[in-house]
């Protein structure tokens, strides 16, 4: 069975960027909303709730802006943390944290992570990753713009429950020949054999992938994978055998972010090679006149029309929550049970 809730709906301006947490028997979602992105208003906004009770949204990043790609992790002694970047580009974010005792009812003054230094920090856009030995794995990222944009993915690593982190090299990448500025923004899931996988959005048409052997201290080359990407966001959950991929299945630099699907991965011996549709979260409209992508250093401009984006996909008990942009006007969260077979709305 699946449900499908707004969270927020009709929003001045425009939203994007959701995360989510479960806590108890509710749902904690954070996104970014302003006039636009990267818009000098852009806060970071919170809801609690589940189904289609919600808190009213409140800001939780106090006069900081524009602030960008909220996420949220829940520590082991139950206290959540919530990072978000700030930064008038995005070339220089600044990670700053709040962390809340109450289940994310109320949250702390805003306080800077790490040295504060530009470089994007911390996870970058999707929960950070807990291995078995409790360590955590940010995937994370850094953009350069100008004449010849370059993207580059690394892995920020914390043993101490994402109070202090160590920043990997970055992923190697043949810029010389790879299409376009590089991948961003990666997603991280343990493979069976111990490993752990990475796949990330990229500029090239498809996503990008490497492998770590050990912890997440160093990483294969990023190579291209088979799987279509639009240079939009994604996000990885492995459960049992099964690796769960939310994403927009079209192919091209800023393409189209419709569809908005969930697809799986069950191929032995390593789930994550490749991927076959599972359920449709969004079908793309009928009219989707006005679609468009314009990327900058200082946000992406565009209408926000047939935009079903940047998924953040958790377990949830038994089910799969996963939140998304619903058109810049909107955060959704569904429900979905990893037994439903393939289908779509």
């Amino acid at each position: 069975m699946r449900t499908r809730h707004f969270v927020v709906r009709d929003v001045a301006g425009q939203c994007h960027g959701s995360t989510v947490c479960p806590v108890d028997d509710s749902f904690v979602v954070a996104w970014f909303a302003g006039d636009h992105e990267g818009a000098a208003n852009s806060r970071i906004w919170l809801s609690v709730g589940a189904a289609d009770r919600w808190t009213a949204p409140v800001v939780v990043s106090a006069d900081l802006a524009p602030c960008w790609n909220p996420v949220l992790h829940r520590r082991t002694t139950g206290e959540l943390v919530l990072w978000f970047k700030v930064g008038t580009t995005i070339s220089a974010w600044v990670t700053y944290q709040v962390r809340s005792l109450d289940g994310g009812r109320t949250w702390s003054v805003p306080t800077v992570l790490a040295d504060g230094r530009p470089g994007g920090r911390g996870p970058v856009r999707l929960p950070p990753l807990r291995l078995p030995s409790g360590r955590l794995l940010a995937g994370a990222s850094t953009e350069t713009w100008g004449e010849r944009p370059r993207w580059d993915c690394f892995v920020d690593l914390s043993d101490d429950d994402g109070r202090t982190w160590r920043r990997t090299p970055d992923i190697a990448l043949d810029h010389d020949t790879f299409p376009g500025a590089g991948a961003i923004q990666p997603t991280l899931w343990p493979a069976p054999d111990g490993t752990v996988r990475l796949l990330a959005r990229s500029t090239a048409g498809r996503l990008v992938t490497a492998t770590s052997h050990d912890d997440g201290q160093s990483w294969t080359p990023g190579t291209l994978s088979a799987v279509p990407n639009n240079n939009s966001g994604i996000a990885a959950l492995r459960l049992g055998d099964t690796v769960y991929l939310a994403h927009n299945p079209t192919v091209g630099d800023w393409a189209s972010r419709a569809p908005l699907v969930v697809s799986v991965s069950t191929a032995e011996p390593a789930p994550g090679d490749t991927f076959r549709p599972w359920l449709t979260l969004e079908e793309s409209l009928d009219d989707a006149a006005g679609e468009g992508y314009r990327p900058a250093d200082s946000g992406v401009s565009t209408t926000g029309v047939n935009e079903f984006s940047y998924p953040c996909l958790v377990a949830a008990g038994d089910r799969l929550a996963v939140t998304y942009t619903w058109q810049r006007r909107g955060i959704v969260l569904a429900l979905l049970d990893p037994l439903e077979p393939e289908c779509t709305p």
